[in-house]
């Protein structure tokens, strides 16, 4: 069995690395920094730009977020579904008037571009396409603010809810024991991101 020597040093080698990750507390591997985008919509009929701001962050593998839109909307929506893989980003976004706006582009470093559709309207200013540009968080008296890897904001009770019923709502149908160990992790993101929580 020379083949499982080697195999067994690189498992000795990576099980410290594990234990440490095990220990930090929930969320603190793995949060991302906070994605901060400011910038215009513009409606496919040329109506005007709408002015917004895009806040996005990932927690514990959960897409987390906030769209503050201009007139019309004049409103702050929470990211009700979607994620970000790397750079690209999909997701919507639901307003208490019942809009909800989609969002599908390339959130890099330094801008979001992409495209924009609301849910239910097929007319021309349903949709369009946007170029946001990355801006830093407002600086506060806190001097760890401006420390490059400060926590990024801390999740509503809310957010942590909606991130949980997409996920349970992504987990396959049809095999028990995929469905279990699917909801079992759903269930552990939820209780991660609800301890840490934002009163």
């Amino acid at each position: 069995m020379p083949l499982l020597a080697p195999l067994r040093r690189a498992l000795a080698a990576l099980l410290p690395a594990l234990l440490v990750l095990a220990l930090l507390p929930p969320g603190a591997a793995l949060a991302t920094p906070e994605k901060l985008y400011e910038g215009k919509l513009l409606p496919a009929d040329q109506s005007g730009g709408i002015p917004v701001t895009i806040d996005l962050r990932r927690v514990d593998g959960m897409l987390l977020g906030r769209v503050k839109a201009g007139p019309p909307l004049s409103a702050i929506a929470t990211v009700t579904a979607g994620d970000m893989v790397g750079d690209k980003c999909d997701f919507q976004a639901s307003f208490d008037s019942g809009t909800t706006l989609r969002f599908v582009g390339i959130c890099q470093g330094g801008s979001f571009e992409g495209r924009f559709s609301t849910t239910g309207r097929r007319d021309a200013g349903s949709h369009g396409s946007f170029r946001l540009a990355r801006k830093e968080p407002d600086k506060t008296d806190d001097p760890d603010a401006g420390r490059t890897g400060a926590a990024p904001p801390l999740p509503s009770l809310t957010e942590c809810i909606s991130a949980n019923t997409r996920c349970l709502g992504a987990c396959p149908q049809g095999d028990y024991n995929t469905e279990f160990l699917c909801a079992n992790r759903c269930r552990s993101k939820y209780k991660a991101c609800k301890k840490a929580a934002q009163p």
